[in-house]
């Protein structure tokens, strides 16, 4: 059964399940645009909820989850990184509704796998960064989850 995040309760109650993400990796991605082209060569571009981010998510302390994204506006993957761990020490993950620009008040979920990312402040100084500071993100409409029963 997948659960909502609908508020800041909600995403204070999976912080607390999930013990804030901590010792936690990411396992796998997949993203799907909704777009195809159908048989008569007629492109599709699938609606903005078509848009979907499934992530699969280990942890040393809880069963693995799964996190769908949908109304995907953004997402950042961050890949092998030299002298770093995958592990996760703990997310980001709030509502915000000043990314789409002063006329819209749209209200968006992001989740990061670094808990000091705010997408206000963030800039990426270069594609692959040395440092460590690049992590992966998604910016999206909605955001549900569910403790997986099964590898």
């Amino acid at each position: 059964m997948w659960n909502e995040i609908k508020n800041e309760i909600d995403i204070e109650n999976l912080m607390k399940k999930y013990s804030g993400f901590h010792d936690s990796c990411i396992v796998s991605i997949n993203y799907h645009s909704g777009a195809f082209v159908d048989d008569n060569g007629g492109m599709a571009n699938g609606e903005l909820l078509d848009h979907s981010i499934e992530m699969i998510l280990h942890s040393q302390w809880n069963k693995p989850i799964e996190l769908r994204f949908t109304g995907v506006r953004k997402c950042n993957i961050v890949g092998w990184q030299d002298n770093y761990f995958c592990d996760i020490l703990g997310v980001y993950m709030s509502f915000h509704t000043d990314l789409l620009g002063k006329t819209c008040d749209d209200k968006l979920i992001v989740w990061a796998d670094w808990d000091c990312f705010n997408p206000i402040n963030y800039t990426e100084e270069k594609l692959i960064s040395p440092n460590g500071k690049n992590c992966t993100y998604v910016i999206a409409e909605k955001l549900f989850w569910r403790i997986m029963t099964e590898n």
